[in-house]
């Protein structure tokens, strides 16, 4: 009989070829990209390796919940409603689509501070909060204008 030597649960042996009939052999770790199209939802974790996006577009729009509420209460005539309203739906539709830019966005947050500073830190706490629902250049800016005063 040949010797055949002993393997250990979860290794291969290849026996000095790897042969996988087509496709892909990865001897180690593989990063790989998945990109979907149109509407996504339920119960999801996608990931660009340091930030983790859970649930998609319902968690941006709890997120901004508050926002709404917040401009709803405010007691501002019809019009400024309005605009802010506008204003928010902008921002939320950006991070949404995840087409953020940097500079952008923080223009935006200090305008939104400037029209009406108590929705503006109501908008900034959500965005700088606790939680994976947002990506960290959302993070960073919101944080950064929150803390220009």
């Amino acid at each position: 009989m040949a010797n055949k030597k002993q393997e250990k649960p979860g290794q291969v042996n290849t026996e000095g070829g790897a042969y996988t009939g087509g496709g892909e052999f990865t001897g180690r770790d593989k990063n790989v990209t998945v990109s979907i199209g149109g509407n996504v939802s339920g119960n999801m974790v996608i990931g660009d390796g340091n930030t983790i996006h859970s649930g998609g577009t319902t968690n941006i729009q709890n997120i901004f919940a508050p926002v709404y509420e917040a401009i709803q209460q405010a007691g501002l005539p019809a019009l400024e409603q309005e605009d802010l309203t506008a204003e928010v739906k902008e921002i939320e539709t950006a991070i949404i689509q995840d087409e953020i830019d940097e500079s952008w966005l923080t223009r935006r947050l200090r305008s939104l501070k400037k029209m009406a500073p108590e929705i503006g830190e109501v908008a900034l706490a959500a965005l700088a909060g606790p939680g994976p629902a947002v990506g960290a250049i959302v993070k960073k800016v919101a944080e950064k204008v929150k803390a220009e005063g």
